[in-house]
């Protein structure tokens, strides 16, 4: 408002009579600082003070963003550092893990191994063992039979000489038949021995 009530006294035409004179332009100015100046001060004051403030608020503003900026920087770089840590450590404790699985397979496959090799020697001695068995069991049938061929041999030969024994009593039991039926015909002939 007092900038266009300023315009307004600028604007307007002085009387013809004072722009005439050489010291009319101060008298205007004059003029004017008496009729606004008191407000013009007033104006230019909260104006500066105005300006002050925004300047302040601005300064405010970009201390709290320098502020905020620098505090949201340590806290990324404190926040990069502890996963940087983190990561650091998982990748430490997978590796840790990791050969600690395979010196655990590695043991693994040696008592395999080892459990193999041992599965491998007792079942070549059970092998050897059962080889052993079956031999002696076949020397022992083998002579298991030949003790049973000699004794049927023997039994076989007793029961021919006691069927010849046997037959040869029949002949003889024949012939002492043969004269005791003579005798009792009577006819007591005996038979000529040839």
């Amino acid at each position: 408002m007092a900038k266009a009530a300023k315009k307004g006294v600028k604007n307007a035409s002085p009387p013809k009579d004072s722009v005439t004179a050489a010291g009319e332009p101060e008298n205007i100015d004059k003029i004017r600082d008496i009729l606004f100046g008191s407000k013009e001060r007033q104006y230019e004051q909260k104006f500066s003070s105005l300006e002050t403030a925004i300047q302040k608020e601005i300064s405010d503003l970009r201390s709290e963003t320098k502020k905020s900026l620098a505090s949201l920087e340590n806290f990324v770089k404190k926040e990069f550092t502890s996963l940087g840590d983190r990561l650091r450590t998982e990748q430490e404790e997978r590796h840790e893990a990791t050969e600690d699985a395979a010196a655990q397979l590695d043991n693994a496959r040696k008592a395999l191994e080892r459990k193999l090799g041992q599965l491998s020697d007792k079942a070549m001695a059970a092998q050897r063992d059962l080889q052993e068995q079956l031999l002696q069991q076949s020397k022992n049938l083998l002579e298991e039979i030949h003790d049973k061929h000699e004794s049927l041999g023997a039994d076989l030969e007793a029961a021919v000489r006691e069927l010849r024994n046997e037959k040869t009593d029949r002949i003889e039991l024949a012939n002492m038949l043969i004269e005791v039926a003579l005798r009792l015909k009577e006819e007591f002939d005996l038979p000529q021995a040839e």
